[in-house]
């Protein structure tokens, strides 16, 4: 096995708070659009122009049919999985008994998929983890289901509607614009490092003049170059002053894996996973001094030093 020169990168927590100075500007009519392709539905009634609606309201929705049919599937055979664990969960989890005969209780294709018994993930056997591979999956595609959703962002009024009932809608095509209620929104320039921080619809942390309150995510716009976003939040309606400066707050709870800045060549690195040298491209999340935060590094992964001469190395 060919050995090679090679550092370790520094694992970096961060959990501080980040504050973004905004401004306060004049509330616009927001495009309410979908995220993937599909038949558009109605959502919980009529939608028309004129139409007030609140906060969190489905307006409209894509053709689940399908996805449903999916998901009803996984979620059967995630039911046999479970039933075939009783023996070696009363022989091994006598004690979690309860816990799991509850846990099976709710594994039903008309229920939301309930939380996996803590005691599971702690398990190396096979068939726990073939069963806890299931579950995730089943998960993955419960996720899916929220992209075939168009929620209100905020209280308002329909001012046009775009699309028809039984339309094929394309991602990130305008179905429909609503006009908030409150006269104000403000607006914040959001670095690439904390994009991952805020999402759509979630409420954030605001102050004003020392005075805290709280605000709800409506617009996340990615710059073209890809290294900010500017990003639109709701105001309460007793907030009035248009001139002043707003902050954003933002809780950071991320792990950074920090190298040398001068390994670095032409956003690419050669590193070493499991013994198999590789090259990766590098997406720089942040800096440290002389220190550069690579987001496609691993826990186990070594940086080397320079190209190696044969795909099977050996680190120190």
């Amino acid at each position: 096995m060919f050995k090679v020169d090679s550092i370790l990168p520094t694992l970096y927590k961060d959990t501080s708070v980040v504050a973004y100075e905004g401004i306060i500007k004049p509330a616009v009519n927001v495009d309410l659009t979908f995220s993937i392709d599909g038949i558009l539905m109605q959502g919980d009634y009529p939608i028309e122009v004129g139409t007030m609606v609140r906060e969190n309201d489905i307006l409209f929705k894509l053709d689940l049919r399908q996805l449903f049919k999916e998901l009803s599937a996984k979620k059967k055979e995630l039911k046999l999985l479970a039933e075939g664990l009783d023996q070696e969960i009363a022989s091994i989890h006598s004690d979690q008994k309860d816990a799991w005969e509850s846990f099976k209780s709710n594994l039903s294709p008309s229920k939301r998929l309930p939380g996996l018994p803590p005691f599971l993930t702690k398990s190396k056997k096979p068939i726990i983890e073939e069963f806890i591979n299931a579950y995730d999956e089943v998960v993955r595609i419960e996720a899916r289901t929220k992209k075939y959703y168009v929620f209100a962002p905020f209280a308002g009024t329909i001012v046009s509607v775009k699309k028809k009932i039984g339309e094929q809608i394309r991602t990130e095509e305008c179905v429909a614009q609503l006009s908030p209620f409150q006269i104000l929104i403000a607006q914040f320039k959001i670095s690439k490092v904390d994009l991952d921080l805020i999402k759509l619809k979630e409420e954030v942390k605001l102050s004003l003049n020392k005075k805290q309150f709280k605000g709800r995510v409506i617009k996340i716009s990615l710059s073209k170059e890809g290294t900010y976003a500017m990003v639109e939040c709701s105001l309460a309606q007793s907030v009035t002053n248009r001139t002043e400066k707003i902050n954003l707050h933002l809780q950071r709870k991320s792990a950074f894996y920090y190298i040398p800045s001068h390994l670095l060549r032409n956003d690419s690195l050669w590193i070493s996973r499991l013994g198999q040298s590789m090259k990766i491209h590098a997406t720089i999340l942040g800096w440290k001094k002389d220190s550069v935060a690579i987001k496609e590094l691993k826990l186990g992964d070594f940086i080397l030093r320079k190209r190696p001469k044969t795909g099977v190395i050996s680190c120190p």
